[in-house]
């Protein structure tokens, strides 16, 4: 491998504009050469403002490019395991943007697809490279929280539909919790060590549907502020999930994500309770007990350590390419992340409890 690494995009949407595209430019030792998108003339603009000399439409095309080592996918997730199948036959490396997939069956296919032609697949969960989970991380494995047996995660949008393909279930695969929801209740996992799910309960709705607002609201208000309003914000996929997941280890882990709910206001929250400590982020605070008192620790991420997880998250891709080691987000955990979703759906879909195990 030479010290450089060629990387192409398929897909040059928002994430791989605002994540992707950014992040490789980070890296010293990348050159992006090759963008694809079924829009020809968008990944023409991008590939001039990033000075790579190819684009193509056909995803095929940009694969068939030998000076090409490595890609990063984000389409829509519907492509995710045919896209990511094909390249790494074609013996690219890749980093998937998340979910994995459509389903547990589509990221066993890419795993397998990985190990039979020795390649690195990654899922870009790049929220386990934010600065205060990493630290959480460390606490709980220097046994600060001690046995973590319950913890609670989400990301709780009052009004902050993604619209387009990403609420058409046939694109997408489902709707807030495939989306957003996937990040909380992996990290959340993660910081539990990721014990095996036995049994899933979940529920899904769709109330809300469309709405208008004097402003548009998505990420943020200031992101959408001005610009034309969709007809419709809803499409045919859930705007509120809510899981609970019984863990191997005897832990319950509780989700619950929206893109539209009549809450106070838009929240996120991620807290495990151990037989030691307990711990919350945003900002990362210990409750525990010492010397006969109970007490809350806050602890300040330094404003140098506040970079872009997606450079963090691609630069852990490229070190896996040159050393061989394991990425984050191991094959394992990416086909019980989608067991994981897939459950919930399936619980949903049919009003009863799931059995993994």
């Amino acid at each position: 491998m030479a010290e450089t690494i060629n990387v192409g995009i398929i897909g040059t949407g928002a994430i791989a504009k605002r994540g992707h595209i950014p992040g490789y430019l980070d890296q010293p030792d990348v050159k992006l050469i090759a963008m694809c998108d079924i829009v020809g003339d968008r990944a023409k603009k991008v590939a001039e403002e990033v000075g790579a000399k190819h684009a193509f439409e056909d995803y095929r095309e940009l694969l068939a490019l030998e000076e090409v080592e490595a890609v990063s996918v984000c389409t829509p997730n519907k492509f995710h395991a045919p896209i990511t199948i094909g390249a790494l036959k074609a013996g690219k490396h890749v980093l998937c943007e998340k979910p994995p997939a459509m389903s547990a069956a589509e990221a066993q296919a890419m795993v397998e697809a990985a190990k039979d032609n020795d390649r690195v697949l990654m899922i870009c969960l790049n929220n386990r490279f934010q600065p205060e989970i990493q630290l959480l991380k460390q606490y709980i494995e220097e046994g600060e929280l001690g046995k973590i047996y319950y913890a609670k995660t989400g990301i709780l949008r009052r009004r902050g539909s993604a619209g387009g393909w990403f609420t058409q279930k046939e694109m997408s695969g489902g709707g807030a919790l495939i989306d957003i929801g996937v990040h909380c209740l992996d990290w959340t996992w993660w910081l539990m060590g990721c014990p095996q799910p036995l049994q899933v309960y979940g529920q899904t709705y769709q109330e809300i549907g469309s709405y208008h607002l004097t402003y548009e609201v998505a990420w943020t208000p200031a992101d959408l502020e001005g610009k034309e309003k969709p007809e419709d914000w809803a499409g045919d996929t859930e705007e509120l999930a809510i899981a609970t997941i019984l863990l191997a280890n005897g832990a319950t882990l509780r989700v619950e994500v929206s893109w539209a709910l009549n809450n106070e206001q838009t929240t996120q929250y991620t807290e495990l309770y151990g037989d030691k400590a307990g711990a919350k982020l945003r900002p990362l605070t210990i409750f525990g007990q010492e010397r006969g008192r109970l007490f809350n620790k806050t602890l300040q991420v330094p404003e140098q350590e506040r970079v872009r997880t997606h450079s963090l998250a691609i630069r852990h891709f490229l070190d896996c390419i040159k050393t061989g080691q394991r990425p984050i987000t191991t094959p394992e955990q990416i086909i019980v992340l989608m067991r994981m979703l897939d459950s919930i759906y399936e619980s949903a879909e049919k009003d009863k409890l799931v059995e993994l195990a």
